[in-house]
């Protein structure tokens, strides 16, 4: 099972409950997206103080791409110059990137359902960075900023809706896809966790300035 399927498989878990009608979903697009691909933060030009989910964006990239590196060079014993050595590894459940249809139209409630669906799987995958890097000194820093930029997109959704955690069940599953293994595989899916987790939040920045630039009053 590759990891959009399993992602795909994963969202069937967590249950929407919107009051009226539900925000139109856009799963297929997922498995269609790439939107930047992991590209750098810009600034697209803008003057002014930066909002306060823009800067623990930037803090939160700057402090998983330490992270990985750090991992890297400790875990396997290579420069970081060789990091793109490893880009074919993957991990089932991992959220794909961003769709660019989605997120660049006007449905401003279903790419925030999808940055914090996302956000949500990360924060469960980061359990299984913790417990195959714990030497880490930035991982609870990245653990918790990520809890509260899922905090701060709920926070601008207008629909009272509430997306339900995972069972015990199914969190079991999730985990037990990356923790079992040789102990070069459980590091490898480390390494390919904080990889697409800082690739999701460069496309997360990019959404969230799309729908700010749009007068969306994302803050």
């Amino acid at each position: 099972m590759n990891s959009s399927t399993s992602y795909l498989s994963l969202l069937s878990a967590l249950v929407v409950l919107v009051k009226g009608n539900p925000v139109p979903s856009a799963l297929s697009e997922l498995m269609t997206s790439g939107w930047t691909s992991g590209e750098e933060l810009g600034t697209d030009g803008e003057t002014g103080a930066p909002p306060k989910w823009e800067k623990m964006i930037k803090m939160l990239v700057h402090e998983v791409t330490t992270l990985r590196n750090q991992q890297f060079v400790e875990e396997f014993q290579k420069p970081v110059e060789e990091i793109s050595s490893f880009s074919q590894h993957q991990v089932p459940y991992t959220p794909p990137h961003l769709s660019k249809t989605l997120c660049s139209t006007s449905n401003k409630e279903a790419c925030l359902q999808e940055i914090s669906r996302g956000l949500q799987v990360y924060q469960l995958l980061l359990q299984h960075v913790k417990a195959e890097y714990p030497q880490s000194t930035l991982l609870p820093s990245v653990t918790h900023q990520t809890t509260v930029l899922i905090g701060l997109v709920k926070d601008q959704m207008k629909v009272a809706e509430v997306v339900e955690d995972l069972s015990a069940s199914e969190r079991k599953r999730v985990l037990g896809e990356v923790s079992t293994g040789t102990e070069w595989e459980r590091k490898t899916s480390v390494h390919a966790i904080l990889r697409e987790l800082r690739n999701f939040l460069v496309d997360t920045k990019r959404a969230l300035r799309r729908m700010a630039k749009r007068g969306k009053d994302f803050q």
